[in-house]
């Protein structure tokens, strides 16, 4: 096939989940603003569906929902001008729904959550547009299949596909071209990587699991893939299934084996939540760590822009920060909590107190309490005395480990105590989810964390801690600890929760789960060593843990050949005499460029998103918002420009 040195520019964009899509959408639309002299051909290659990716396919069932409110997301990297949707200006997702002929899209608001089928189709309506904006600047070729090998061939990368299928919804008179089935060799000038998120390889303790599952009849074992992947149709009405994991995926689970079979959640006259049963649901017991689901966001009352502006932890706060560790320790490397985690602590705190004062005494008494705070800086020691002054009640700080863990270190004598406990601290987090993130001091002062992640990431990204600080502080124990609490559901899915333990269908065991095999039972277990008496047996168990797959911990077969042939390299954070090896794929910051084994960054093999989270953080977001510039739409014009770029000026020859 041609290449560049033909005046043809090729460039595969492997995975064409909401990242792909974000690349190709940004290099239209920069070809668009200025075309090349020479022909571009993009290739989109996508292993499960194009435009839609694996994650968020168009086949998945409908009472999955998103996390995120509709009227925050738009796959454009600008707003609709009213004219035809193109590369650079188009609908976002709310006005996207709106058009839609099905009332149960239509009729969703700006702070509603949408099933997750739906964000597929609408990535899939985003895709054709970009492909229809590449008419007249070049060509688009689909290909529906998985690269299982990327080499360098002279001046080009060779790119080896398999394609067990082609694409059905191509049209062959107006679409973008398909190649034929079979195996396939691709030589491109550019290649980026944005598959999203790969199947892991199983944990250690899992092939044991599946082995006991194996050798006793009747028993299951799921694990290592999300809700939509996992076999749950297979699992028996009234069968016992036991589920580890109370994050996201679960949710996913239990809503699968309830109204995916045709359950129903109602409301008394008095709003109280009660469930009927459809009468293929199985019995359900689920434990995790922390003992809780993963909490309820806040009720939406921020508009697209609606953000806590930074008082404390700012990218120039951050900056000072290096600037003063590299004069006193040698290295601008930050600790996290010593020099970061005290910053975000304010800035959470500050929220709280500020909404505590308006709700409490009105806004000019907010305004008052937040200018004496900013005055006094990011000790938080001596605002408790600002707080007392102004008369305001509940003065104590936010702390995020009691929040996050507030079973522990309690002991429970029986289930039921446990369950009464449970109820009490999702009942008033469901109270405050209603009060909304501006409005409840606890919920807003939370989705401060969400406001902050822009700096976060500055302060985290491309070894931005020491290597001992990003393991230990950082992801061992912030943001596993904190995500539960600012990444959740709508406050409806804890509603539910509780409705499904009142109607028998889930029951829960308990914090610090242990799982396992039961030799003497011949099922699985699983069991809390804070509730007494709490092991229960099942015949299935399912891990609704996601695991992180990394470069090398994944069945992705391109990734092994990258790694295994020096064709990309771990990020290994190292410093002061500490290693990190993060897993993810080493890029440079610039240009998010792949790095080699040797350490040589490639001259156009590009990575963004999950393949990279460890070397940057929280890369699984996957939409943009209607007309701000964030972080998703900004990486991706980086690679966009970059591949261009470097093109016009030879630089891949």
């Amino acid at each position: 096939m041609r290449h560049v040195t033909d005046e043809v520019l090729n460039v595969a964009i492997v995975g064409t989940g909401p990242r792909g899509i974000s690349v190709f959408e940004r290099i239209v639309a920069n070809l668009a603003d200025r075309p090349e002299p020479r022909t571009v051909r993009i290739w989109l290659i996508d292993a499960v569906q194009l435009g839609a990716g694996r994650i968020w396919r168009t086949d998945q069932e409908t009472c999955f929902l998103m996390n995120t409110v509709v009227g925050e997301i738009s796959m454009f990297s600008g707003v609709s001008d009213g004219g035809p949707c193109r590369p650079g200006a188009g609908l976002s997702f709310l006005h996207w729904l709106r058009t839609q002929p099905d009332p149960a899209l239509s009729g969703l608001g700006h702070d509603d959550y949408a099933p997750r089928y739906a964000y597929g189709r609408y990535l899939r309506y985003v895709y054709d547009a970009v492909v229809r904006g590449m008419s007249g600047l070049g060509q688009v070729v689909e290909v529906v299949g998985r690269v299982t090998s990327l080499r360098e061939n002279g001046n080009s990368y060779e790119l080896q596909v398999s394609t067990p299928g082609s694409n059905p919804g191509s049209d062959p008179d107006t679409g973008p071209d398909s190649v034929p089935d079979g195996p396939q060799t691709l030589t491109v000038d550019a290649v980026v990587i944005t598959t999203g998120h790969a199947r892991a390889e199983p944990a250690e303790h899992r092939p044991g699991l599946a082995r006991f599952a194996r050798r006793r009849p009747g028993l299951r074992y799921l694990s290592g893939d999300s809700a939509a992947d996992l076999d749950l149709a297979s699992v028996a009405p009234r069968s016992a299934v036991g589920v580890v994991g109370l994050g996201l995926s679960f949710y996913d689970i239990l809503m699968s084996f309830t109204v995916g079979r045709g359950g129903k959640f109602k409301e008394t006259v008095d709003g109280t939540m009660f469930y009927v049963p459809g009468g293929k649901e199985p019995r359900v017991v689920a434990g995790s760590r922390s003992g809780l689901p993963i909490r309820s966001r806040g009720r939406n009352q921020k508009g697209v822009t609606g953000r806590s502006a930074p008082r404390f932890l700012t990218s120039a706060a951050v900056g000072r920060l290096r600037e003063r560790n590299t004069a006193h320790r040698g290295s601008p490397a930050l600790d996290f909590d010593q020099d970061v985690l005290s910053l975000l602590q304010a800035e959470i705190n500050h929220v709280y107190y500020t909404t505590q004062a308006r709700a409490q005494h009105g806004p000019e008494r907010a305004e008052a309490v937040a200018a004496e705070l900013h005055a006094l800086g990011p000790d938080l020691a001596s605002w408790r005395e600002v707080a007392l002054s102004h008369g305001l009640k509940d003065v104590d700080p936010v702390d995020l480990d009691r929040l996050s863990r507030p079973l522990h270190p309690k002991r429970f004598g029986s289930g039921d105590a446990l369950v009464a406990e449970v109820r009490r601290i999702l009942l008033a987090d469901v109270t405050e989810a209603g009060q909304g993130n501006i409005d409840s001091p606890l919920k807003a002062a939370l989705d401060a964390i969400r406001d902050s992640r822009e700096v976060l990431r500055h302060a985290v990204d491309f070894g931005g801690l020491t290597p001992g600080s990003h393991r230990a502080d950082f992801l061992g124990r912030f943001v596993s600890r904190t995500s539960p609490l600012f990444t959740g559901p709508p406050l409806e899915r804890t509603l539910q929760f509780l409705a499904l333990i009142d109607a028998g269908v889930l029951e829960v065991v308990g914090p610090d789960v242990v799982h396992g095999g039961d030799t003497g039972a011949d099922r699985f277990f699983l069991e809390s060593p804070a509730v007494e008496g709490s092991r229960r047996h099942c015949d299935v168990l399912i891990d609704s843990r996601i695991p992180a797959t990394g470069l090398v911990h994944n069945t992705d077969p391109l990734m092994r050949q990258l790694a295994e042939e020096g064709m990309a390299a771990g990020f290994v954070h190292d410093g002061a005499g500490e290693v990190f090896e993060t897993g993810a794929l080493h890029i440079t910051p610039a240009e998010r460029r792949v790095v080699t084994a040797e350490g040589r960054p490639h001259r156009a093999v590009y990575a963004l998103g999950i393949p990279t989270e460890g070397a940057c953080w929280f890369t699984q977001i996957g939409n943009g918002r209607p007309g701000v510039p964030t972080s998703f739409s900004r990486d991706a014009d980086v690679i966009a420009l970059s591949v261009l770029r470097r093109a016009k000026s030879g630089a891949f020859q």
